[in-house]
Parts: structure tokens; sequence; C-alpha cells
């Protein structure tokens, strides 16, 4: 009995082991070689898994026609992987089968770099990670790679929206392979009906060289056709990225004195190199000049003094070094006189020397009106760290944190019809503004252009494009990789997150662009009685969202993505019946008392009711309606509903209250 028992056990136990060995090993439960995540393109996905971000199971983006827009994806390495790569990216249109051209999506690995040092006068709030650490960095160009166990890697999807892309969703999938091993996830794109603007409404430059041609790209010889055509390729990049200016030095300019001491100029060189980036038809200004020089202290100095220059005699082909006080005026006289002939004059920007400071703003001031004499049309620009020199300069740019600590001195000059912009440069500017360090969020360099529209500064400029050192993949250089937006190889440049971001910052500038546009054209339709309305309010109440103060910001990505998609909302509502345009005074959000009173200006078209606050308003002939309301804390919105025989409509505004 016991020994029959003992042998129904024995193949009991030997049944259920072979069961569950079985279970264990079916491929249902054994544990993948890698998995595929969903995370926003606004953060950084490092190798070793730092704090990784929000993750989902399906990319979900949107924009508009026309326009470029970022996903990520983050391959989780369980086991070792070799010969990854990524492959059926192909969207169609939901509802009536129409496919994205294959070309529209395209895909990239993320390199990573070592940062060996974090960037200065940051507190560790304000730094993504502290180094020493591998930060993921650049697009790679590689089409197959392998990946470490327990590691993570970053794809890049960039999409380029149709202009002609049917409106609604889009969906698709990404697959991911390695060896017989394949993973995809879903990917959802919603196209609303708007287009971007092919036009810049936001100018941007990003200074480059040549001087890595020959290091990085193997093109000896300086304007040759192989140098051509890499210029070409750089200019091509810069204006995919909406940069609308480019740089270039008069040192292509060649000098020629006769001996009866008239000066002649050839401005062939210069012409062709400029029509390099003319020819792009995306970029609308060129930028030039610095004549001046530091004094001998540097930095400190507090004169600046001209440039030399090399001019060839005439009568003997012998070449001379002569002073600047001898050639500037001739030679920006007849600049001038070539930039009018050649329909470039009110396209260019006039440089005097970078930088000025307090300490040397009268010397810079005394050579900007120098150069003023000779050439009184060209525009002057510079970046410049004072405001003691506005009155001999059209175009300032302030580095962004003096921006923000003199501003009303910046904004008041500008109302007097000047040219407002600022720049950045990380190691050497005020914590907690946006910057575009290597170990700061990825976000500054997205929403660093939301500070232009919400002060109102038409333009940035960054120096740093491609100012490469020996090894830029091994070495971000002293500026923690702010000297670069690009990386070389050989047969052109692979684009950084940070460049990437920084495209898609200057579009999003554009969708307030297209807000601002349409009210303004309401507002001209109108006639003096709506002088009120102010076409940038409602932008700026957006930006507000995301932006609190110029250091004051969000690193939140779903909010920036909120408040792109309340700009989409408010640009496809705006034409819909019952038609309403509805401003406040103070701005949404503004901070208030309780029992505060806010201003109410409204225009709705003929036929509509107006009911604000549950109160009922008249409505004007031409369709203007106004009101105050006191706010407290339990109410601290203005809601205004509008409704006619067409529809009806609910706008709120609101604000804080203490």
């Amino acid at each position: 009995m016991k020994t029959h028992f003992k042998k129904r056990l024995q193949l009991i136990l030997t049944s259920t082991i072979t069961v569950f060995v079985l279970i264990v090993n079916s491929p249902i439960l054994t544990a993948q070689p890698f998995k595929l995540y969903a995370v926003s393109d606004m953060v950084r996905v490092f190798e070793d898994g730092y704090k990784l971000p929000s993750m989902n199971d399906t990319i979900i983006l949107f924009g508009i026609r026309g326009e470029t827009i970022s996903g990520q994806l983050a391959i989780n390495a369980r086991k070792s992987l070799t010969n990854v790569n990524v492959e059926g990216i192909n969207l169609k249109n939901k509802i009536i089968g129409n496919a994205m051209p294959p070309d529209a999506v395209r895909w990239n690995f993320v390199g990573s770099v070592p940062v060996t040092k974090n960037t200065p006068n940051q507190p560790p709030s304000a730094l993504v990670r502290q180094a020493p650490a591998r930060f993921p960095e650049y697009l790679m160009s590689e089409r197959q790679i392998d990946i470490k166990e327990k590691t993570w890697q970053p794809v890049w999807i960039t999409i380029n929206i149709p202009e002609n892309a049917p409106e609604g969703i889009y969906i698709g999938n990404i697959s991911v392979k390695s060896g017989s091993e394949e993973q995809s996830i879903p990917l959802q794109i919603t196209v609303y009906p708007l287009t971007m603007p092919s036009a810049r409404h936001l100018n941007v430059v990003e200074w480059y060289n040549t001087s890595g041609f020959s290091r990085f790209h193997g093109i000896r010889e300086a304007y040759s056709p192989e140098w051509f055509d890499m210029l070409r390729k750089y200019a091509s990049n810069m204006v995919e990225h909406r940069q609308n200016s480019f740089r270039i030095d008069m040192d292509m300019i060649k000098i020629e004195r006769s001996k009866d001491g008239t000066y002649s100029f050839d401005f062939s060189r210069f012409d062709q190199i400029a029509q390099v980036f003319w020819n792009t038809g995306k970029m609308d200004y060129m930028e030039t000049g610095f004549l001046a020089l530091r004094g001998e202290k540097g930095w400190r100095d507090t004169n600046f003094r001209w440039k030399e220059f090399k001019v060839r005699k005439s009568e003997t082909g012998d070449s001379v070094t002569l002073p600047g006080t001898e050639v500037i005026p001739s030679l920006v006289a007849a600049f001038e006189a070539h930039l009018r002939q050649k329909g470039w004059l009110s396209k260019t920007w006039f440089h005097i020397q970078d930088e000025p400071a307090l300490h040397n703003a009268l010397s810079w001031v005394e050579f900007s009106r120098f150069i003023h004499r000779f050439a009184p049309d060209l525009k002057r620009m510079d970046a410049i760290e004072t405001t003691h020199l506005l009155n001999d300069i059209e175009i300032a740019v302030p580095k962004l944190d003096h921006l923000a600590s003199w501003y009303d001195s910046y904004k008041s000059w500008q109302q007097k019809g000047n040219e407002l912009w600022f720049y950045t440069v990380g190691i050497y500017q005020g914590s907690l503004f946006p910057n575009k360090t290597i170990d700061v969020p990825l976000i500054d360099c997205r929403i660093m252009h939301w500070l232009n529209y919400k002060y109102d500064a038409t333009g940035y400029l960054h120096w740093g494009w491609n100012q490469w050192n020996e090894d830029p993949f091994k070495d971000v250089g002293m500026h923690i990789g702010d000297g670069w937006h690009v990386y070389p190889v050989k047969d052109g440049v692979l684009n950084s997150l940070r460049w990437e971001e920084m495209r898609n910052g200057i579009q999003d500038y554009e969708y307030f662009w297209l807000l601002e546009n349409r009210t303004k054209i309401l507002r001209d339709s109108l006639g003096s009685r709506f002088f009120w309305i102010d076409p940038k309010q409602r932008g700026k109440e957006i930006t507000g969202l995301v932006i609190k103060g110029f250091a004051d910001l969000t690193n939140d990505p779903q909010e920036v993505s909120d408040a792109k998609l309340k700009v989409i909302s408010e640009l496809t509502n705006f034409n819909m019946s019952p038609r309403i345009y509805v401003q406040t005074n103070p701005v949404e959000n503004t901070l208030l008392t309780s029992g505060s009173s806010v201003e109410v200006f409204g225009w709705t078209e003929p036929g509509t009711n107006i009911i604000i606050n549950g109160q009922e308003l008249p409505v004007s002939k031409q369709g203007l309606f106004v009101e105050q309301f006191q706010l407290t804390a339990s109410r601290n919105a203005i809601i205004v509903q509008a409704k006619n025989t067409n529809g009806s409509k609910e706008i709120t505004r609101t604000f804080a209250i203490k």
C-alpha cells in the first residue's frame, strides 16, 4: 500500500515538474531579449538607465503640414544584441488610407559622448546628471549596431509631414530586429489642418567655420569644387533647421591699391560664398564685418583697435600690410555700394566687434560711429554685454541673462523702432536660464525660443554651429558641447539632439506667429473701434503656461505639448461659428488679490448671444462687448459663453488669486 502510494506520488511530482519546465521554456514566458518603449523627444535616455523618463507603449505625436516633428523610442536590451536595425516605418491615414511618402519618416540610433565635467555656475538641480557620465547626444549614421546586455539604446524618429498631407490620424508600427528576434511598437501621428509657414518669422543664426574641411572632410584645397560642395551641405543643413541668416568674413574681399593711393576691391570670392547660402532659397540675411579687434589686454582692455589689411600694390604686385584707418573708409563705402548693386544691402547686418561690455563701451561707440560715417546705410549688429551703446546700434543681441537683468532698458530702446535679439553662451551665463550645454535638460533647447516670443526678441544668435576641437566625439570641450550643434563625418555632418530640439522650438515660435497673424487679420478687418486688440497677447498667455519668467521654466514635456495643442485648438476653431475673440486686462494667469477686477473686451459675429460668468452682455452692431468682473479665490476665472444658431463656444481665462 505504502509502496503503491509512493509510486503514484513520484509519478505526480515528475509530471508536475515536466509541465513546469515546458511552461517556463515556452516562447510565451521566456524572457524577451529586448523591449521597446516610447519616450518623449524632449528627454535623454542614458545607456545605463539613469533616471529613466516616463515611458509608454505607443509613440504618439502630432503636428501640422510642412512641420518636421521628432519622436523617440528606447530599446532595453535584457541580453546582448547583435546586428540591431529598425524597419517597417510606414504610416497610413486611419480613415482614408493615404500613406505618407516613405522618405517622410527617418530614424537614427542615438550616439553618446563622454562628459567629464559639468557646466559651471549651475546648481545640481539645473543639471540632468553629474559628470563624469556618457550623455546621449547625436544622431548616428550607422544603420545596424550591437547593444550590450542590460543597457538602453535610444532611437530618434524624424517625420517630415508633407505640405499636402490630408488631416487626420496616421498609424503604423516601428519594428526593431536583432537576428531572429523582432519587437514592434505602434506609432500614431495626428496631422492638423494647418500649415507651417515657409517664411521664417524668427531670425536665427549659428556661426560656422570651414577650418575643419581638411581634418574632418578630407578637403585640402580651399574653394575647390569639393570645398563648395561641402559648404552647400552645411547651408542645406542649416536651412533644414530653419536658420535664416549666415555669416561671411570680409577677409574674402581682395584689396588692391594703385600708385595714386586709390583702392579697388574684388568681391568675387565673397559673392561666390554668399551665393551658396542665397541659393538655398531660405536664407533671408547675411552677417559680416568684424573690422575691429580687442586691445592688447584682451577682454579687459578698455579700447578696441582696427584690423590691419593685406593689400596688393597694383604697380608691383607686391603685398603690403596697411592700418585699418587707411583702408576702412574706402572699403566700407565700396562694400555698401556693392551690396546695394547686388540687392543685398537691406539683407546685410554689419558687426563692429563681438561682446563689448561696459568697460569698453565708449571705445566700441567710437568705432561704430566711424563705420557709420562712411557706410550710413549698413545696419549695425553685435552681441553686447551692456546697455551703454544703444544709440549706435540697430540690432542689439544681449546675452540672455543680461536681457533678463536689463529688460526694461532694452525694451524701451526696442520700442523706438530697433530690433532686439538674444544670445547664449553656456559656461559664461547666469544660472537657471535656458542653456545648450549637453548636461542641462534637453527641453531647454526647445523652450528657449518660446522666450523669444514671450519677450518680443525677434532673433537668436549662437556662435557655435561647428566650432569643433580635435575630436568632438571624445571631448566635449571647455564649453561642454556648446561649441557645436552638429558632429563631423567625412561626407557632411550629424545632427545633435540639441540641434533637433532647437529646430522644433523655432517651429513652435511659428505656431505663435500663426495665431498672432490670424488675430491681426481680424483686428485689421474690424476698424478703429477695435484698436485694443493685441495680436500677440493670446500667444504670450499660452507661452506663460510653460514660461513664468526668464529663469522660471518647465522641465515637463507634457506641459509643452499641452500648450502647443492649445494653440492648435485656438487656430482650428478661430473661424468656426460662432466667431469670437476675447481679451482680458490684465492678461491670463496674472496674480491678483481677492476682489480685484478684470476688464473683458470682446468681439463676436452678428446674431451671437454672449454670457460671461452668468451675466448676459449687450453686443453692439459692430460685435463689440465689454465688461469688468471682480474675481475671488472661489471664482478665479472669466468664463465666456457664446451661442448662435450655428453652435456654441466656451472660452475660459484663469487667474491666480492671492
